[in-house]
């Protein structure tokens, strides 16, 4: 078994990594299936991704983050013109190889969410922390 994932493996039987979400963004910039962007898709869904939050509060005395309401995820319209929520796979690894682009940390499942709930807004850009590549995660499919 080689240390670098494979469309063919599943998402469970892949090798441990510091970077997983951006080693599975990898295979599929490599491959171009629709099966290795499916696990991508999956992969992100269940992982802690960073994200730019406007407006993000004050921790109030017992250190909890408690929201006015005017939170925000920074949206891009990189490539193609159209509004995306930006998120940073492997936020750890992704802080060592480009520096702080993010200032919290949400599940992708959240993110997805929150996309779905925008009509100005078109999916997630996932910018990978091992390579300078991103995928997109259109809209529709935040929605399934």
């Amino acid at each position: 078994m080689t240390d670098t994932p494979t469309s063919e493996m599943p998402i469970s039987e892949m090798p441990s990594s510091q970077t997983p979400l951006s080693d599975v963004m990898a295979a599929h910039a490599e491959s171009g299936t629709q099966d290795s962007y499916d696990r991508f898709v999956a992969l992100f869904r269940e992982s802690v991704v960073g994200v730019a939050i406007e407006g993000m509060p004050e921790p109030d005395e017992q250190g909890n983050l408690v929201s006015d309401g005017d939170l925000s995820a920074h949206m891009t319209t990189h490539g193609d013109g159209l509004s995306r929520l930006v998120a940073y796979a492997d936020p750890e690894a992704f802080l060592v190889n480009y520096g702080p682009q993010f200032n919290a940390g949400l599940l992708g499942e959240v993110l997805l969410g929150m996309a779905a709930s925008d009509p100005d807004c078109a999916g997630v850009l996932v910018n990978s922390a091992t390579q300078e590549i991103s995928l997109v995660i259109a809209k529709p499919v935040s929605q399934n």
